[in-house]
This record gives C-alpha cells, sequence and structure tokens, in this order.
C-alpha cells in the first residue's frame, strides 16, 4: 500500500496554519495542498515544487525528501520561523521545504529590499531562523541602528556563499546574537570574482615591495611623533605670540582668541581647528563656555628656539630614506609663516597633500598600476572596460599609464561621471565616510570594482599646508573596511596588508568589489 510523502503529511498536520507569509498574506498547510499560489518569485516557485512532489511517486518522493530531511536537521527543532532572504534558486526552495517539513512557517523575504526594511520584516516575524547570501549577512551585521530591531529570538543564521573571513563571521555573530552556519556556494560568478581580485592584490602588492625596502614600523613611528610634536608646538607658539594661551590662571573663549591674533576671516576655520587639535594633544585645556563658546586655558608654552628645534630630529629621521626632503621643508617653512599667514600680511599658498603621503607614493601609485592592469587583463573582450578616475593627478596619471600598456582592451578612460556605471572606479577620498562611500559605490556596476585611496591616520601637517577649511578626515582602516560593506561591497582587500610598515604612513588603498 503506497505511503503518503512525509511532506503532504507535515503540510497536512500543519492544517489551516500559515506555512507560508509572503506581502503579508499567509497561505496555510492546506491551502498549498489546494494549489494556492502566494505572490512573489520564491513563493510562487516553492508552491510549485508542493504540487510537483505532490504527484510523485512513493519511491521518488522519498528520495527527494532525502535532502529536505537533511536541511530540516540543519534547522534543528521547533518552534521554527524561518525568514528566507534568497533569490529565487533550488537552495532557497530546499530550505523552504525542509522548514515546512519540520512543521515551521516560511516568511518569505525580498532580497531587494533596503536593509533597513529587511531588518524590520525579521524582527516583526520574531523568526527563529534566517538565511540569506554572505554578502547580505555582512551587509545588515554592519548596518546602522541594527541594535534598535528586536532580534531576540534569532537563533540560527544560515549563510551561503564563498568561505567567509573570520572578522566579517565575529561581526556578524555579535550584532545578531545568533549561531551562524556557512554554507559553500561552488562555482559562483561572486567566489570567482573575488579569486581574481585577491591574485591582482597580491601582485600589486609584489609590483610594490621594491619601494618599502629599508623602511621599517619603528622608523615611521619615530617620524610621526616628531613631526606631530613640531607642528603643535609651532601652532601654540604662533598664538602665544600674539599674547593669548600664556595666563594659566584666566581662560580664552574662543573668539578672544581670534581676535585678539588678528586673526582674519578666512582663517579663522583654520585657527578653530588649531585650539582643536591644541586641546585634544594636552597643550591647552577646553572648557563648556555656554552661549560664548568653547573657553581655553594655556600656559608657558615653547619659546623661539623650542620651536624651531623640534624640527630637526623629525628632519633628521625623514631623511634617513623615507622621502624627498622638498616636501618635509614645505610643511617647516610653512610654520614658519603662520604669523602672517592669518593676519592676512601673507597670501595662503596651494594646499598640500600630508607629507607622509610622500614617502608611501611610490609604493602605492605601484600597486594602483598593477590593480588597473590586472582588472583590464580580466575584462572581457571585445567590451570596452569603462574606467572611472576622479581626481587624478594629470593627464599622465598611474591610471593612464597602466591603461596605456594594455591597448588591446580599448578602455574607455572618464575623468566626469557620465550618469552611467563603470566597471571600474578609483577614487581618492576625503573623509566624509557615510556620504562619500555610498555615492562611490552607485558608480561602479555590480561585479565592478573600487579602487579607493582613503586617509587611516591623522596629519596635523595639513593644519599648515592644508587648506583653511578643512582636510582629509582620518579613519582608522577597520572603518572603511566596514564603511565599504554596508554599502555593498562583499569583498574588501587593502593595500598594504595590516601590520605592514607602509601601512603606517596614513595612507591605504582599498580594493572592494561591488556586489
Amino acid at each position: 500500500m503506497p505511503t503518503t510523502p512525509a511532506l503532504v503529511s507535515a503540510l497536512r498536520e500543519l492544517g489551516e496554519r500559515p506555512a507560508v507569509v509572503a506581502d503579508g498574506r499567509a497561505i496555510s498547510g492546506i491551502g498549498l495542498l489546494l494549489g494556492v499560489s502566494p505572490p512573489g518569485g520564491l513563493p510562487r516557485a516553492l508552491a510549485q515544487r508542493v504540487a510537483a512532489h505532490a504527484a510523485l511517486p512513493p519511491s521518488a518522493a522519498r528520495a527527494a525528501e532525502q535532502r529536505l530531511r537533511y536541511w530540516a536537521g540543519v534547522l534543528g527543532p521547533a518552534p521554527i520561523r524561518h525568514t528566507v532572504l534568497h533569490p529565487v534558486s533550488d537552495l532557497a526552495v530546499d530550505l523552504a521545504l525542509a522548514t515546512l517539513l519540520a512543521g515551521g512557517t516560511v516568511h518569505c523575504g525580498d532580497p531587494e529590499q533596503p536593509p533597513e526594511q529587511q531588518l524590520a520584516t525579521v524582527a516583526a516575524s520574531r523568526a527563529t531562523h534566517l538565511s540569506l547570501p554572505s554578502a547580505l549577512l555582512w551587509r545588515l551585521s554592519r548596518q546602522p541602528g541594527l541594535d534598535v530591531h528586536d532580534l531576540r529570538t534569532l537563533r540560527l543564521v544560515l549563510h551561503v556563499g564563498p568561505e567567509p573571513r573570520q572578522e566579517d563571521v565575529y561581526a556578524a555573530v555579535d550584532a545578531l546574537g545568533a549561531v551562524l552556519a556557512h554554507v559553500r556556494a561552488p562555482d559562483s560568478n561572486a567566489e570567482a570574482a573575488d579569486r581574481r581580485l585577491r591574485a591582482d592584490a597580491e601582485s600589486a602588492s609584489a609590483a610594490a615591495w621594491k619601494h618599502s625596502i629599508g623602511v621599517t614600523a619603528p622608523q615611521v613611528g619615530e617620524f610621526g611623533a616628531h613631526l606631530d610634536r613640531a607642528v603643535l608646538l609651532a601652532l601654540l607658539h604662533t598664538l602665544q605670540q600674539a599674547d593669548v594661551l600664556t595666563d594659566p590662571t584666566r581662560g580664552y573663549p574662543e573668539a578672544e582668541v581670534l581676535a585678539t591674533a588678528l586673526v582674519t576671516p578666512a582663517q579663522r576655520p583654520r585657527v578653530s581647528r588649531w585650539l582643536d587639535a591644541l586641546a585634544r594633544h594636552g597643550l591647552i585645556t577646553r572648557q563648556d563656555g555656554g552661549a560664548q563658546g568653547p573657553v581655553f586655558r594655556g600656559g608657558p608654552g615653547p619659546g623661539a628656539a623650542e620651536a624651531r628645534d623640534a624640527w630637526r630630529p623629525a628632519v633628521e629621521t625623514w631623511a634617513d630614506g623615507l622621502g624627498p626632503a622638498a616636501a618635509l621643508d614645505r610643511v617647516r617653512r610653512g610654520a614658519q609663516r603662520l604669523p602672517r599667514l592669518i593676519t592676512g600680511e601673507e597670501a595662503p599658498r596651494p594646499a598640500a597633500a600630508p607629507v607622509r603621503w610622500a614617502a608611501s607614493r611610490g609604493f602605492l601609485g605601484a600597486a594602483l598600476g598593477a590593480l588597473v592592469r590586472g582588472t583590464a587583463d580580466a575584462h572581457p573582450a571585445p567590451v570596452p572596460l569603462r574606467v572611472l578616475e576622479l581626481d587624478p593627478e594629470g593627464g599622465d596619471s598611474v591610471v593612464a599609464r597602466a591603461l596605456a600598456t594594455r591597448p588591446r582592451q580599448h578602455a574607455e578612460h572618464h575623468l566626469v561621471p557620465d550618469g552611467g556605471r563603470y566597471d571600474l572606479v578609483v577614487a581618492t577620498a576625503t573623509g566624509r565616510t557615510e556620504e562619500e562611500v555610498p555615492e562611490l559605490v552607485r558608480l561602479v556596476a555590480p561585479g565592478g570594482r573600487l579602487l579607493l585611496s582613503a586617509p587611516t591616520t591623522e596629519h596635523l601637517d595639513l593644519l599648515i599646508t592644508g587648506d583653511s577649511s578643512h582636510g582629509p578626515t582620518a579613519h582608522p582602516a577597520e572603518h572603511w573596511r566596514a564603511a565599504l560593506a554596508t554599502a555593498g561591497c562583499p569583498t574588501v582587500l587593502t593595500l598594504p596588508e595590516d601590520g605592514h610598515p607602509m601601512g603606517l604612513l596614513g595612507q591605504r588603498l582599498f580594493a572592494a568589489r561591488v556586489g
């Protein structure tokens, strides 16, 4: 006597209780058996598989259910409220059917929704289980404001994708508070693209290696300490020459400092940043002055000789193979002009890049060129490679030279966005991470690459030679990686790698694949 397939029995046992929930509409177990088709791609595919399964002969049904029983074992015991955030695929349908076989309820989510809505859906369904692509999991786990969603019922997160990085796993576990189970997606386009990106990054590091010969972490750290001390003493000495911040018994409101030092309106933002830096680094103190704004207290400061001599150890360390003398001389001469600059007696010079970047330029330039060439080589012919280079250094930039060595690729090299999306975007970040990174990612076509040069160390020398109103805002490398992941980059590599002496110079190159 033929037996009833186990999946059919499970749906009958569910009866009128919800089996599948999609777009706020619930379909019961009996409804699925009667052929009710929920809206949407995955719910419809699920209903079609239920109908096909119910028509199978017993032996074929048992064979089909072996795979479902495996996934039901992975999901574990009841209760199971399983939110599936996958695009339509055989695996997504199998996971949903395994949930029904285990007596659970399937909540069909929308993988194209904004992350905030996806998290709200998971919380509203009081999901115990969540399955989704790995790239989407990393994005959700780094979503700002995630803690406002009540995810306490979540027990298991099953993510599908290439082998994960441990830092991504740790971040997701901390954020979601659930057990993570990884399912490898073999031979996916994304995995192949990640392999190519990692191979290109390794080649880029090898190509740039010679530019780091002789540079050590202690040397870079020592230079940075000497440079920062010389800059801060120069700023404090400049202000104290105007007879402010000299009396430790009184406070100086910011407005008084600016007025007494005869700071021009154009230079007030610069001097305000000086005061902030001096307070943060402990050379003066800052107090809340209420309506009059911040109040600063100083004391005996450096004399002219001490401020001048503070540059000597920085110059000696820099000259020991770090970078060209002209780069540091520009900052030192700029410090001497500060009293005349802030009062308008001398016109400001063009803003300069941070001095430490001069030491990393060769390494990062070689790495960037190698990554551009690798991207061009991997691009399928005869389709032109669309490249957008924002803020190039000139017509003969690293990107232009790299593309010139690959003429067969027929690359389109753009310097201004044309409204389309690009296979490769090369840019330098200014530090407005929350606005800037998503804007850059939106310029990249799915599967394309973003090569982002970003400041990862505070550069106090920009208080002298940078723009009067602002300079690049530095963030640690982890901050940039998280911002790129949140914006839609499932794979982010960093050159130089963490721990490399060249990384201490305060500029890193992030190579990201856009999902």
